[in-house]
């Protein structure tokens, strides 16, 4: 007989996997079950570099957090984002300024529940159920608005998220997005391509499509896009391990488990 964790409530699907839970445990976290952990492996088994870019993801988006305290923003915005586990938003950006303030959005309430679990000794976060695809709805929310001063920068992320939704979904979300922050706010993403390996990252999305629906692979031109008119921070669009790393850009010779593009975009005066 299988034991749930305390976490587990009634309204659990233990059945149904989670893309907030398999995260959660590509990235090492505890928060996830065993349907999740049944999709993470035969998605492991297809594209072997999987679990490394997950991780190379998450290390973007700690450098892109340090990067946005060290231009002057103490706010954050996650959209979509999952369970704030390991190497979080919260965690990074706190340690360099214990009064960040960050807030995490995402649409599955069990995730938005194990989210308020983990930060409920933390004044300066907190999780909140929403979807990113209705931006009006995210900045009219009283615990967003709670934390989050849209008259001052912020900074937006969008990670391994937008890829489950087309263009005719997401551009129209993000240009609001943009619209409302204030000058000098961030938008960081990150999105998955078969710019590189096509048949890894397609057997991926075929695995996910089949656990939840289909992921839209975007170029490198259609990620850029994602920052509309924004600056794009050097050094651009760009595989993970690119960003801010010091290691030289070539995508002849780019390992196969580079299948995210990322990039960070500023508003500018």
């Amino acid at each position: 007989m299988t034991v749930n964790p305390s976490w587990v409530t009634e309204e659990v699907d233990t059945d149904r996997p989670s893309i907030a839970r398999l995260y959660d445990y590509l990235l090492g976290g505890t928060h996830n079950l065993e349907s999740d952990r049944k999709v993470a492996r035969e998605a492991m088994r297809a594209a072997p570099g999987l679990l490394k870019l997950v991780r190379e993801n998450r290390d973007f988006l700690r450098r892109a957090v340090r990067h946005a305290v060290d231009a002057g923003i103490d706010q954050f915005l996650d959209l979509g984002s999952g369970i704030p586990t390991r190497g979080s938003v919260h965690q990074t950006a706190q340690a360099i300024n214990p009064e960040a303030k960050v807030v995490y959005v995402d649409i599955d309430p069990v995730a938005v529940g194990h989210g308020r679990e983990l930060l409920a000794d933390n004044p300066n976060a907190t999780s909140v159920q929403g979807s990113l695809l209705e931006p009006a709805a995210v900045f009219d929310s009283p615990d967003v608005k709670a934390l989050i001063d849209f008259d001052r920068p912020v900074a937006l992320l969008f990670l391994s998220v937008l890829h489950f939704f087309p263009d005719e979904q997401v551009l129209p979300a993000l240009e609001t997005y943009r619209d409302k922050v204030a000058p000098g706010s961030h938008l960081v993403f990150s999105v998955a391509t078969n710019a590189v390996n096509d048949d890894a990252a397609n057997m991926v999305r075929g695995i996910y499509a089949d656990a939840w629906t289909d992921c839209v692979m975007r170029s490198q031109e259609q990620a850029a896009a994602l920052l509309g008119d924004f600056d794009v921070v050097e050094p651009g669009v760009v595989f993970p391990v690119y960003w801010q790393t010091g290691t030289s850009l070539d995508t002849e010779t780019a390992p196969v488990h580079h299948n995210y593009f990322v990039g960070v975009g500023r508003k500018p005066e």
